[in-house]
């Protein structure tokens, strides 16, 4: 009889990406756990890998980037913005980043996606003339939400920029729906990909 002892470690490739984004300050597993609602063991197993990538270094005060580290979240952050928490949609947590010269999408699609990865709504807005539209109708997000629209301005997003908005139960399902719309329509490295498999 073949059989393993304790339950395997689960994060995603959203997971992973959180943690580089959060790892360039220093910060604790339990701290990482808590933000991304993940067990400690697969926290643990996560930094492990990354460890093993020589992506991360640990210290006293915690996990940090490795100079690798921060050159592949680098790479990263000029397809797609770490996540910002911008207030509530519906009652529920919501975050946004920005998609930096997004491929041809569909606005329905990609909303799908993110309500497939545990969001309860998304928006998939772009920027034109330096505002933040719905890109079917180019109505400005500002007409029908003022205050979201204005703090996705702080964003600093660019003309051409997607910005994607995502609400959920809580904030770590609401963090990484929207970091699944970006990784849905960018590539991440091979070596994020196989930390997962």
């Amino acid at each position: 009889m073949s059989w393993k002892r304790g339950a395997y470690p689960e994060f995603t490739v959203e997971d992973v990406v959180a943690v580089l984004f959060l790892l360039r300050n220093p910060i604790g597993r339990k701290t990482i756990s808590e933000l991304l609602d993940l067990g400690e063991g697969s926290v643990r197993t996560l930094l492990r890998k990354l460890s093993g990538m020589g992506v991360i270094e640990s210290s006293q005060r915690g996990h940090v980037l490795s100079e690798r580290g921060r050159k592949l979240l680098g790479g990263i952050s000029k397809e797609f913005s770490e996540v910002r928490r911008v207030g509530e949609v519906e009652g529920f947590p919501a975050y946004a980043l920005i998609v930096r010269n997004p491929p041809e999408f569909k606005s329905i699609e990609l909303r799908d996606e993110a309500i497939r990865f545990l969001a309860r709504g998304a928006m998939i807005l772009v920027v034109k003339n330096g505002e933040v539209v719905f890109p079917e109708d180019g109505r400005p997000l500002r007409e029908t939400m003022p205050e979201l629209a204005e703090k996705l301005s702080v964003l600093g997003p660019d003309d051409g920029d997607m910005v994607v908005v995502t609400w959920a139960e809580n904030p770590a399902d609401a963090m990484k729906s929207a970091y699944h719309v970006a990784v849905f329509l960018k590539d991440v490295p091979e070596e994020i990909k196989s930390l997962v498999r």
